[in-house]
This record gives C-alpha cells, structure tokens and sequence, in this order.
C-alpha cells in the first residue's frame, strides 16, 4: 500500500498556487477582450426594447383592425353566418328548381327546346 503524501505536497482545496492563477496579463488580454461586448450591452437592450415596443403597437394596431372588422359583421358568430348563408342557399336552389320547371313547362307549350326559352327570358343556360 502507497505510503500518504507528505503535508507540503497536499495543496488545500481553498488555495491555489501562483502556477495556477491566472497572470495578470492573461487577465488584462480578456479584459479588453469582454470590455468591447459588455459595453455593447445596454445598446443591444435599448434595441430590443424598441423592437418589443414596435410589435406591442402592431398587436394594438392590428387588435382595432379586427375589432373593426368584427364590428361590421351582421352575425359576429361564423357559425350562425354559415347556417344563414346554407339556408339561403337551400332557398334559392327551391326557386331555380321552380323557375327551371316552368321553363319546361313553357318549352312544352311551345314544342321548342329549353334554349329557346332561356334565349326568349334572357336567362343563361348556367343560371
């Protein structure tokens, strides 16, 4: 079994050696180094902060336009504004359905081709 080390060779865990602390110059070289960017600091804050006040006021611009926007709207609620719009839907298809009948009806009456008729009420075959 190895012998323990003699106490001057034990360095204490508290205290270093001057071999182990860092010169003066070597301090002194990263100084000038970090100085230049710690320096920079209070600009990249200002910066960033001008940044955040810009979005903050777009947020509160765009926040009116949609405010604005949704305050246009007869029905707010997209849900109901889509039933509606289904409903109406529903209700013209009953009418063209009807109007189209009557167009046979008429091309009947008249033993001519369903063209004829659009052509003679000025309606278009796609409507």
């Amino acid at each position: 079994m190895p012998s323990p080390p003699a106490q001057e060779d034990r360095a204490s865990p508290t205290t270093t050696t001057l071999a182990q602390s860092p010169s003066l110059n070597q301090l002194e070289a990263k100084r000038t180094v970090c100085d230049p960017t710690v320096l920079k600091i209070p600009d990249y804050q200002a910066n960033l902060e001008n940044k955040i006040a810009a979005l903050e006021a777009q947020i509160k611009e765009t926040q009116a336009k949609l405010d604005d926007a949704a305050a246009k709207l007869k029905d707010p609620n997209p849900y109901q504004t889509v039933n509606n719009h289904i409903k109406l839907l529903r209700e013209y298809n009953d009418i063209r359905d009807v109007g189209t009948s009557l167009m046979g009806i008429i091309a009947n009456n008249r033993q001519v081709q369903m063209k004829r008729v659009y052509k003679d009420f000025h309606v278009d075959e796609k409507d």
